[in-house]
């Protein structure tokens, strides 16, 4: 004994750390290569690391390098030591559909602006709570009681746009731009009564459009980084990347601050997102909103109600300014239900937009092609584990389905890699539904894809009555990905199809 108690004497306490290390990382080398994920094949770096899909989206293209793992391994890939991603439409329902189990993941944690909203709490207690409150200000009536409003913010646009097409030697606009300046507008409007003045000014005054993007980016990325070295990633500075996303996200906290105290020192203000959080009772308790939920919730939007709506939108004239014959089907269906020249500051209705076939179609492919929000949605697998799409995983285990991987299943969408609208005509589209999920679905679907679904179809259908557009360039468009996925630019070359009336 005293030999044993001499001999662990001589040894120094460094090599008893090393030695402890080596052993820590055995065990998690052996449960990463033994443990019950490891059959599931991905890149070699995932099994260890969650740095392989980090790197992904620190270069902008996360869903489309998990697409290529998955047409390389099959519907299971392991994106991370304890992520799998599943491209699978038969997981849609299990994953994301009511009473599923599986919690958002904590990839959503640092998305946190002022507190947990709608959007990115992950308790599904809170979720029912804020749901309930929030719905009534997304009704068909107050949808409706809103249009004139949103037609207003529509006209505008156009105002601006018919500017532009009497500039002598013709006019090129980017409606990455224009459709961002439309969409922060109508949903500045719609939260906080006030519209942030982009149109007017035809600038992007706060920089918001920026902020969000940086913002969007560096989230996408941290997210999937472990939580210990999140907080850390402010004082990177070798890579800029971090540090200003980050800062991106404490300015559009400020912008979003300034719109609420602006809009609560209002004396007289028409109804608009914040009239029903000021008005609204907590469900639990039957007492008002705190005021820091109500800016949380406030700020939420105003990132919610722009990116998706001014990014398909840019999609859809991307895509029907390279297609001639797809921009005279809707010429001709437009011009059917809107005879005649319309006058600058004429905003097509809802109503009718709403009931046309090849506007539809046009939107739903656009959105099927080139989906805004293309990656896997990160889920928790519950206790006790789950069989999806036919496999065993265990609990504790984060799942994702790939929205971009979805939308282009050739079980699902003949020729997925081709833009086709007839897709969306036959009398069999409406099977095609379940593998359409733009606005995710579940308890956790877009609160606001109404609002969205009205603004695309009365401004697309608006532009396309006024104005003929071509794209300005052959080349593939450019996109980044953060948490969604946008254009990097997409300008047209634009004129005026008829004479309004009296010019």
């Amino acid at each position: 004994m005293s030999a044993l108690l001499g001999l662990v004497e001589r040894i120094s306490p460094y090599a008893i750390l090393v030695a402890i290390s080596v052993l820590i990382i055995l065990r998690t080398l052996l449960r990463y290569l033994f443990g019950p994920l490891s059959k599931i094949p991905g890149p070699f770096a995932a099994k260890f690391s969650s740095l392989w899909i980090v790197y992904q989206c620190r270069l902008a293209r996360r869903s489309m390098s998990v697409l290529r793992q998955h047409e390389k391994y099959g519907p299971f890939v392991r994106i991370a030591p304890n992520h799998i991603s599943i491209s699978d439409r038969s997981a849609l329902e299990t994953i994301y559909g009511h009473h599923s189990g599986f919690l958002k993941g904590p990839f959503y944690e640092d998305m946190c602006l002022v507190e947990p909203v709608l959007f990115n709490t992950r308790d599904p207690r809170v979720h029912q709570r804020k749901r309930k409150y929030l719905s009534p200000a997304f009704s068909a009536k107050n949808l409706n009681d809103y249009e004139p409003h949103m037609s207003a913010q529509i006209g505008k646009l156009m105002t601006c746009i018919h500017r532009h097409t009497q500039a002598d030697g013709g006019v090129q606009i980017d409606f990455n731009e224009y459709f961002n300046y439309l969409a922060f507008d109508v949903i500045g409007d719609y939260a906080f009564g006030k519209s942030f003045g982009f149109l007017e000014k035809e600038e992007d005054h706060l920089n918001l459009i920026n902020t969000i993007d940086a913002r969007g980016e560096v989230l996408n990325a941290l997210g999937h980084l472990p939580g210990r070295p999140r907080p850390l990633m402010k004082y990177f500075y070798l890579d800029s990347f971090w540090p200003k996303g980050l800062q991106a996200t404490s300015d559009l906290a400020s912008i979003g601050k300034d719109a609420y105290y602006q809009r609560r020192d209002q004396q007289d203000s028409r109804k608009d997102l914040l009239s029903f959080l000021f008005n609204a009772k907590d469900p639990d308790t039957g007492a008002p909103l705190s005021e820091t939920e109500i800016i949380a919730e406030s700020i939420s939007f105003i990132v919610g109600g722009s990116d998706t709506t001014s990014s398909t939108m840019t999609n859809v004239v991307d895509i029907v300014s390279r297609f001639p014959e797809i921009q005279k089907q809707l010429e001709l269906e437009l011009d059917r239900v809107f005879p005649g020249p319309m006058p600058m500051g004429w905003v097509a209705d809802f109503q009718t937009v709403n009931q046309l076939p090849i506007l539809n179609a046009v939107v739903r492919e656009t959105m099927r092609f080139k989906p805004t929000s293309s990656t896997g949605l990160e889920r928790v697998t519950p206790e006790g584990g789950k069989i999806i799409a036919g496999m065993f995983i265990p609990e504790g285990t984060l799942v994702s389905v790939p929205t971009l991987n979805i939308h282009h299943d050739k079980s699902a969408f003949r020729n997925p890699d081709r833009f086709d609208i007839s897709r969306w005509m036959n009398g069999d589209s409406s099977n095609r539904l379940e593998s359409f999920y733009p606005f995710s679905l579940g308890p956790r679907a877009c609160i606001g894809r109404n609002f969205a679904w009205m603004e695309m179809l009365k401004t697309l259908g608006t532009l396309f009555k006024l104005f003929s557009i071509e794209r300005a360039t052959t080349l593939d468009t450019e996109v980044r990905e953060g948490f969604f996925v946008k254009n990097s630019e997409c300008k047209v070359k634009i004129t005026r199809r008829v004479l309004s009336r009296g010019s």
